[in-house]
Order: structure tokens, then sequence, then C-alpha cells
């Protein structure tokens, strides 16, 4: 059963760089969070055609392809909370990101503002000629 063993390590790597993102996004280390993103995309397509690998080796040997799902299960179900943990991190990630954006953007009103009010008035640009 060569293919469910690559099957599984493919989850194994999966589930590597899911904690690896989790860390990134603890740190802000966005272009690691990256890095780990690209990497899982490109794991997608090898689980596809581990999978279908896997699945054609359990008809081979004569076996049950529920057999195989459910060796797979519980490291699926570790991924989907995995992932589901990342999401919420980002998310609050975000929304202090957000949050801190809106005080930048008061800030900056409040010093045009207080430039506009101490700013000497503009030279007049016309002349009166009689």
């Amino acid at each position: 059963m060569i293919a469910k063993q690559n099957l599984v390590a493919a989850y194994r790597s999966w589930e590597e760089f899911t904690q690896a993102e989790g860390d990134a996004i603890q740190r802000d280390d966005w272009a690691r969070v990256h890095e780990c993103q690209q990497t899982k995309q490109d794991l997608q397509q090898r689980i596809i055609h581990l999978t279908e690998a896997a699945q054609a080796e359990c008809i081979e040997a004569g076996q049950d392809k529920k057999l195989l799902e459910h060796d797979v299960r519980r490291i699926i179900n570790t991924l989907i909370m995995l992932e589901s943990r990342n999401s919420e991190w980002l998310a609050g990630r975000r929304r202090v990101a957000e949050l801190q954006r809106g005080d930048l953007d008061q800030a900056s009103q409040n010093l045009r503002r207080v430039q506009h009010s101490y700013s000497p008035p503009p030279a007049a640009l016309w002349n009166s000629y009689s």
C-alpha cells in the first residue's frame, strides 16, 4: 500500500505547513504565511493524485475504499481544526489592523486640521488695476 503511505505523508506535510502557518500568523510574519499557503496549494494537486492512486490500489487489493477513508479521516479532521484555528487568528489580526488603520486615519485628519489652523493664509493672486 505504497500509495496510501504517500497519501498519509502528504497529509502530514500539509499538517506541518498548517502549523508553521499558524506560528507565522502569531508572529505577523506575512511572508512566511504566504509561503506556507503557496506550498499547501501545491500539495493540493499532489493529494488529489495520491488519493486516486490509493483508491486504485485498494481496488486492486480487493479492499473497500471506505477503509482508506477511515484511515485518513483522523488526519483530515485535525487539518480542518488547524485550518479553522488559523482562519480565526487571521480574522483577529485583520480586525486589529483595521482598528489601527482607523486610528491612523483619524490622526492624519487631526494633523491636517492643525496644519490648516496654523498655516498662513495664501497670498492673494489677484491684483486690482484701475
